[in-house]
């Protein structure tokens, strides 16, 4: 099928089941936006007043629905004015889709339209490199199918956080006969196996606890785990609290339910957790938010209790 960059990247976005756009049009990204109002890759765009808050919504929706959303930007400042956004939800573990415009391939190096090109030519994907798990410029339109594949494979499996595509202006009108492939053949369907015996020995321990508390954190939320974290903790009879991002793991209603742990924690949460005989972390880094008193050479330290992470 022939298409062009810019409805390659839409198309692609559709059948890979995204349902919003967010973000600020402008003239680096115009051929985009008109493959968003085609038929066959029209997607319902939402216009924001600055383009940090489209990032900020795409993650915001993503840990409402554990769905990703894609925001797009313009070049030059409308461009960088995304970092904070990437750069939060990098930190927090949440996936989303950023695709913006940049000066035609044939002016890179230029400085046309704001281009970072004073130590390296059309620099800006260097810069978001760091606030995403990774960042792509598509060189021409025959690689872009590949390059939305591998970026939404990124951004759907393993630790979640935001993926970049940069699209030249070029790039967006040239066509070409492309394929875009199923997405669900694109992601890995392997399965990681636990160790049955450290399985058994995590089981022992629990089960002989007198006071044992399970740590939910994002994690929980991202794996979709809140129902099977909850029979857990009603058949072992462990109170739960919650990490700054793993509020929603447990109902907030349930007898079990402790409050948040850590600096932003409630005193009832960080009391019982902290006179824990066993702990459970599921999906819980132990970052300074929701862990203290760190001693050396470990993780976490709650003598002379135990951790199962």
């Amino acid at each position: 099928m022939k298409l062009t960059g810019g409805q390659i990247v839409a198309k692609a976005l559709k059948e890979y089941g995204v349902e919003y756009v967010a973000g600020v049009p402008g003239h680096g990204i115009w051929s985009l936006f008109d493959a968003f109002l085609e038929e066959g890759s029209q997607l319902p765009f939402i216009q924001v007043m600055h383009e940090q808050s489209a990032v900020h919504m795409a993650d915001g929706y993503f840990r409402a629905s554990g769905r990703p959303m894609a925001c797009s930007t313009s070049v030059g400042p409308g461009a960088t004015n995304t970092i904070i956004g990437l750069a939060t939800a990098y930190c927090d573990s949440t996936s989303l889709f950023y695709v913006s415009g940049s000066p035609q391939t044939y002016m890179h190096g230029h400085g046309t339209m704001q281009e970072i090109e004073r130590q390296q030519d059309n620099a800006f994907p260097r810069i978001t490199e760091q606030v995403t798990k990774r960042a792509w410029q598509a060189q021409s339109v025959q690689v872009l199918p590949s390059i939305m594949h591998r970026a939404f494979n990124a951004m759907l499996t393993g630790r979640p956080g935001p993926v970049h595509v940069e699209v030249p202006m070029d790039v967006q009108v040239e066509a070409a006969d492309v394929t875009i492939h199923p997405l669900e053949k694109r992601l890995p369907i392997g399965v990681a196996y636990p160790d049955p015996s450290a399985i058994e020995a995590a089981v022992k321990v629990l089960l002989s606890a007198e006071r044992p508390v399970i740590v939910a954190g994002g994690g929980a939320i991202t794996a979709n785990a809140s129902s099977e974290l909850t029979r857990l903790a009603e058949r072992v009879g462990a109170a739960v609290s919650i990490t700054w991002n793993g509020k929603g793991a447990i109902s907030e209603d349930h007898e079990l339910f402790i409050g948040a742990v850590g600096q932003t924690g409630t005193t009832c949460g960080n009391k019982i957790t902290s006179s824990a005989d066993v702990v459970v972390s599921v999906g819980c880094r132990f970052t300074d938010w929701s862990a203290s008193s760190f001693a050396k050479g470990v993780s976490f330290s709650i003598p002379p209790g135990k951790l199962i992470h």
